[in-house]
């Protein structure tokens, strides 16, 4: 069995958001920095020509500066306004041309189901049998749902939540790193310089802006209120999604907003692992590092198998069934001008079947409860 969570298990994702009053002098010098390391790697990764600049570069440089115990701190009071940002942008990418399309998505959406189900026994099985987990903490770390609903479940099973963070914020840095440089390096896609597509700000209207931050505020209240899972990414897109695809408006998100949004995830996610000790390294995150990679290549080949039986292009369905981040992959899918409305629809089919299934898993099993600590 691993090793108990420790104080350093709040530095991790699992913490709670914290509101701008909150933060003292201090966070704010370490969110500085962590912008300043974020922008200078996705200035790098741009000059290098490497996949993803603004948000791998990012992310690369503030995961390198995290291990090291750099003073760097995730902007939390920007977490909800950034999946906002990104949700009202893939929203925008639905059109009316979208609802004569449903039908033939609905044969690749049943496939997630079966999909899932046969990550998670694997999971299961790899984390328990080789891994060496106790069963609640191998199946929270085997489930590929979001963070911080794995994490919240985890602990009200009494598994090892440290152990479910890691390994579940190294599956989601893992998966949406590898998968660019895989698409680049095959000649799939030419992404090195690749940038989102939409209008600039000299070119937005006032009323734009108005509409769409409305759709990014409302569709977070409404998704709030209703418990939906992911509300601040979830919420706008559908409610965007539902405007665009109804024609209502065809505002789109300028191309510096979504910059920053991507700089601003790239640093979330990897100032994430601050704390990280070598022990944890060596004893927790290995595995999970392993497990991306099986995931990755496991995908690799229903992706094949999926677009031969539906059609659709192998690419926008790697990017629909990789167990990633929901937010990363449709943000990648988003800049490659892909099927966007096809991988959202997709990870939100994801996400309703590992939470609804984890809830019921976890109903099941009346001695999973609750020593686990947040």
């Amino acid at each position: 069995m691993q090793e108990r969570p420790h104080a350093d298990a709040g530095k991790i994702a699992a913490a709670k958001p914290q509101t701008s009053r909150g933060l003292s002098r201090g966070q704010l010098l370490r969110i500085s920095l962590g912008y300043l390391v974020g922008s200078i790697g996705a200035l790098v990764f741009l000059a290098l020509k490497l996949p993803l600049p603004w948000f791998l570069g990012s992310l690369s440089f503030c995961l390198v500066a995290a291990v090291c115990h750099a003073p760097i701190e995730r902007p939390r009071v920007m977490s909800i306004p950034v999946r906002a940002v990104l949700g009202v942008a893939i929203g925008a990418a639905f059109s009316p041309a979208l609802l004569a399309m449903l039908g033939s998505m609905a044969g690749s959406l049943l496939l997630v189901v079966p999909y899932m189900l046969l990550i998670i026994v694997l999971g299961l099985l790899f984390f328990e049998r080789v891994a060496k987990f106790d069963r609640p903490t191998a199946f929270f770390c085997a489930v590929p749902g979001g963070l911080t609903d794995m994490v919240s479940m985890s602990a009200d099973a009494g598994a090892n939540v440290r152990a479910v963070t890691l390994i579940q914020a190294t599956r989601i840095t893992m998966i949406v790193a590898i998968l660019p440089f895989w698409l680049q390096l095959s000649g799939q896609q030419g992404i090195g310089g690749a940038m989102p597509p939409g209008v600039h700000l000299t070119d937005f209207s006032f009323l734009d802006a108005l509409v769409l931050v409305g759709l990014g505020w409302l569709g977070w209240l409404v998704a709030r209120k209703l418990g939906i899972a992911g509300a601040p990414l979830v919420g706008p897109m559908i409610l965007s999604g539902l405007a665009h695809a109804s024609g209502l408006t065809s505002a789109k998100v300028p191309v510096e907003v979504m910059i920053f949004a991507q700089v601003t995830l790239g640093i979330m996610l990897g100032a994430q692992f601050r704390g990280l000790t070598w022990r944890e390294f060596s004893a927790t995150m290995t595995w999970g590092i392993v497990f991306a990679f099986v995931l990755v290549a496991v995908t690799g080949v229903v992706a094949l198998g999926v677009s031969g039986l539906t059609g659709f292009d192998s690419t926008s369905v790697l990017l629909a069934f990789a167990p990633g981040g929901q937010a990363e992959l449709n943000l990648l899918a988003y800049i490659l001008g892909l099927d966007v409305a096809y991988t959202a629809l997709h990870h939100l089919v994801r996400l309703a079947v590992v939470i609804f299934g984890a809830q019921l898993v976890f109903l099941a099993n009346k001695n999973w409860r609750g020593s686990g600590d947040l």
